[in-house]
């Protein structure tokens, strides 16, 4: 059976329904388990303490979580030369990004189209309005990944799944102790669209980025 994909997650469950995307921070890269998968990055959070070790992001599937946050202390300059740098490692070693983006969208949208970036970006934690993410799905290569929008806010959420396309589309769990599979079953509740449809659709999505 096609597996469940778990873009995102902080939270590793043990399970052979799905395949996960693990974030894992930059100080446990000693501790891995090579039988997953992980993404590996500098969170904007913490641009002012992190160094980046092109060495060490090699080897992992994704870079992130990444990008830019106008919400948090970080110095946004600061947050800017740094995800700028994690670009041009995606872009060297042909790796996707995970990227956390908080009020931030037209940053966003305006670094892909001066790097000319041609890795895929996907948007972890969308919780934009539909403007937003019709903005961004203009531009190639984005895509935009859901998760707790589908339970925090289902009004919201309904419009977001009619906006986006199935094949620009993922979803997640990042720091929620849940399966994956409740995130589809809640996805598939909102837009009426059958479950084993979402799975392909984005098992597709996954194999198209990640080979």
């Amino acid at each position: 059976m096609i597996p469940f994909v778990n873009i995102h997650t902080h939270k590793h469950i043990d399970n052979n329904e799905s395949v996960e995307i693990i974030n894992i921070d930059v100080d446990d890269v000693v501790n891995v388990d090579v039988s997953l998968f992980y993404s590996l990055g500098i969170h904007p959070w913490d641009a002012e303490t992190r160094k980046l070790e092109e060495s060490c992001f090699q080897n992992f599937k994704a870079i992130g979580e990444c990008g830019l946050d106008r919400a948090c202390d970080s110095d946004f300059e600061i947050q800017k030369s740094l995800f700028l740098k994690q670009i041009e490692m995606s872009e060297k070693y042909m790796k996707p990004m995970i990227i956390h983006a908080v009020r931030t969208y037209p940053d966003i949208i305006a670094i892909r189209k001066a790097t000319k970036a041609r890795q895929a970006w996907i948007i972890h934690g969308f919780q934009g309005n539909e403007q937003s993410a019709k903005q961004l799905l203009r531009h190639d290569g984005i895509f935009l990944s859901l998760g707790e929008v589908l339970f925090k806010n289902e009004s919201k959420a309904r419009r977001l799944l009619q906006v986006i396309p199935l094949e620009r589309m993922f979803f997640e769990t990042d720091i929620a102790v849940m399966r994956i599979a409740s995130v589809y079953e809640k996805a598939s509740l909102l837009s009426g669209m059958e479950i084993d449809i979402l799975r392909n659709g984005i098992f597709n999505n996954y194999v198209k980025i990640f080979g």
